[in-house]
């Protein structure tokens, strides 16, 4: 389940008839749990997972807390006051639910954009979009800028500044991958 939307997910064991060993069919989508939207979930031409360089996936961090944006547009103030800088995968969280959460301005993916961040990542408390739009996702997957979303535990994140991995699964043609996320905080 993401958020919201029910999503199906199903894990079905088998014994593999040429020696015996134990093995499972996944039936799901590529929008289950944690993972990595890429260009080509937005886009008919755009990038699959397995086409974006693997350095997309890792590398420095911060995680900005917007505890104070309940129910507000998140700003590019916000962004710059947390020390986003060029090249930084962004983590955003703020700890609120439903309505209450905040989301993404365009100002603040056009801010992001021009910024050159790597990749932006996202828990269930930041809206990527606001309701009706699409204009994050056109802005930061048209240019190659993948987002995270289901991200979680970032409340517990001792430091702002830190090494993160999520990296995708490589098939060609996926538009998305479940990832597994994980923060390095004492490197």
């Amino acid at each position: 389940m993401h958020g919201s939307v029910r999503r199906r997910f199903e894990v079905n064991r088998f014994i593999y008839a040429a020696d015996g060993t134990f093995m499972n069919w996944v039936e799901t989508e590529t929008h289950v749990g944690t993972h990595v939207e890429c260009p080509l979930h937005y886009l008919e031409n755009g990038k699959d997972v397995a086409s974006l360089p693997l350095e997309t996936f890792m590398g420095e961090a911060v995680a900005v807390n917007l505890r104070t944006k309940r129910a507000q547009p998140i700003t590019p103030m916000d962004l710059g006051d947390a020390g986003v800088r060029k090249g930084d995968i962004v983590l955003l969280w703020s700890g609120w639910n439903g309505g209450d959460r905040p989301v993404m301005s365009v100002e603040a993916a056009e801010w992001l954009l021009k910024t050159r961040v790597k990749m932006i990542g996202v828990d269930d408390s930041i809206g990527v979009e606001a309701p009706n739009s699409m204009a994050t996702h056109d802005l930061l997957l048209r240019n190659d800028i993948p987002i995270i979303e289901g991200l979680s535990n970032l409340d517990g994140l001792k430091r702002d500044r830190f090494f993160f991995m999520a990296l995708p699964l490589k098939v060609r043609g996926l538009d998305s991958s479940w990832v597994r996320a994980i923060a390095l905080e004492g490197i």
